[in-house]
């Protein structure tokens, strides 16, 4: 039984240890494929660094496929695998290439100060509880429109703590960015609410 049970721990501690060590290969990749192009991408806006980004995970993950889908799974198809498995790789990145980390988070704060503010005013049809809460509000003209709560900002309590029910009046500020919907394949743009009030 000992034997047994000690054979086991070796095993997932040899399993453990060859999973880093692809995770440490993908970023590693992924910072050198990254770094090539942080000449180019240094004034660029956040959507291209994303892109350029995902296009080299997209050819890390290419050459580590088989390693890959055995450890999570098949992340093209799978909802959130993908948004997984970038986690986990900027987890590595942060330590292997923190510079390539700070281009990205740079061209994002950029991209967010200039960021463009809209303000929708209607009554909510509904609040949808998912992977984000989907706000579904219909303006004066009839027509309907999901925002989703991504950030934290000042009020977001009283959608975190379901203080607002149907057909409430509200008005809502928010901002547009492209994401990556899985289901679609495709890139989506979404509206994504920066401050939220009761009228």
């Amino acid at each position: 039984m000992k034997k047994l049970l000690l054979a086991l721990v070796c095993a997932l501690f040899y399993l453990n240890a060859n999973s880093q060590d692809l995770m440490d290969t993908v970023a590693k990749e992924v910072c050198s494929c990254a770094t090539e192009k942080a000449d180019q991408l240094k004034e660029s806006a956040s959507d291209k660094v994303q892109m350029e980004l995902g296009v080299c995970i997209l050819k890390s993950y290419s050459n580590h496929e088989k390693e890959l889908t055995a450890k999570y799974g098949n992340v093209m198809e799978a909802e959130g695998l993908m948004e997984k498995l970038g986690s986990d790789i900027g987890l590595k990145m942060a330590s292997t290439c923190p510079d390539v980390i700070m281009l990205i988070a740079g061209s994002s704060f950029g991209e967010e100060e200039t960021q463009a503010v809209s303000t929708i005013e209607g009554q909510i049809v509904d609040l949808k509880s998912e992977q984000f809460l989907t706000v579904n509000v219909k303006d004066t003209s009839g027509r309907t429109h999901s925002l989703l709560l991504l950030t934290f900002f000042e009020g977001s309590d009283i959608l975190i703590e379901n203080k607002l029910k149907k057909n409430d009046k509200v008005s809502i500020e928010y901002w547009e960015q492209e994401f990556y919907d899985i289901k679609a394949k495709d890139f989506r743009l979404y509206k994504v609410i920066q401050g939220i009030k009761k009228i």
